[in-house]
């Protein structure tokens, strides 16, 4: 590539109504995007499901799209970026392949599980005080109660869904799923995994799994992918 030569980034956003795939230059011109409708799937209690091959067609459907109009070289693509809704749950297998819809951050049938594992004897507005006192030290915040965020909906796989709980490899965020897909890796980013409750997130550039907030979730740390920086 010349020197003077305009390099481009693929940019990937998937809201909840679809993919938008952009082309934009390293200066941030958007030179141009297209979008691509995915379907919303509402059940009854709080559901609310998509399904990530659905997902991974439409960013393809989306991206064969925009480069098709050839107003770039296709050569002159120096990274690819994805960001994407957030809180939501992708089960998959070694291979990475998704086990069953993804739950995504409207769906609130977790609820009853996080009820379980934050009660206690001396609650503050539901929470066990000491359990409220360590998430709050160790991740800044705590789980939600409403049942939204991927912890709860992660609770709802291991106790109604036990077969798809058990076959899981990992579980991945929207995000993450996508990332998976363009690299093969599993693994999470600081800022997709804080959702999830079970980092030490105190020094930002050692954020780390933390074993107690793991047994405090009732969940398993090989179930979820290795964390990286987002710049990663």
């Amino acid at each position: 590539m010349g020197e003077n030569k305009l390099a481009f980034v693929l940019c990937i956003d998937l809201g909840t109504s679809g993919p938008k795939v952009a082309l934009v230059s390293t200066r941030g011109e958007v030179i141009d995007y297209e979008f691509e409708e995915t379907r919303l799937i509402l059940l009854p209690n709080g559901g609310a499901e998509q399904d990530p091959e659905e997902w991974w067609r439409a960013i393809l459907e989306a991206s064969r799209r925009v480069l098709g109009k050839g107003l770039i070289d296709a050569d002159d693509i120096v990274s690819i970026c994805v960001t994407t809704q957030w809180s939501g749950t992708v089960a998959v297998d070694r291979d990475g392949n998704h086990l069953m819809n993804a739950i995504i951050w409207l769906d609130s049938r977790g609820y009853p599980y996080v009820e379980q594992i934050t009660d206690g004897l001396i609650k503050i507005s539901g929470y066990e005080v000491k359990k409220l006192f360590r998430w709050i030290r160790l991740t800044g915040g705590c789980p939600s109660r409403s049942g939204k965020d991927p912890i709860a909906h992660i609770l709802l796989i291991k106790n109604e869904y036990p077969e798809i709980y058990k076959q899981a490899f990992k579980f991945l965020e929207p995000k993450d799923f996508i990332n998976h897909k363009l690299t093969e890796k599993f693994a999470a980013s600081f800022d997709s995994i804080a959702l999830h409750w079970i980092t030490d997130n105190r020094d930002i550039n050692n954020i780390k799994y933390d074993d107690r907030l793991i047994r405090m979730a009732g969940l398993e740390q090989n179930k979820f992918p290795e964390l990286m920086r987002a710049v990663d």
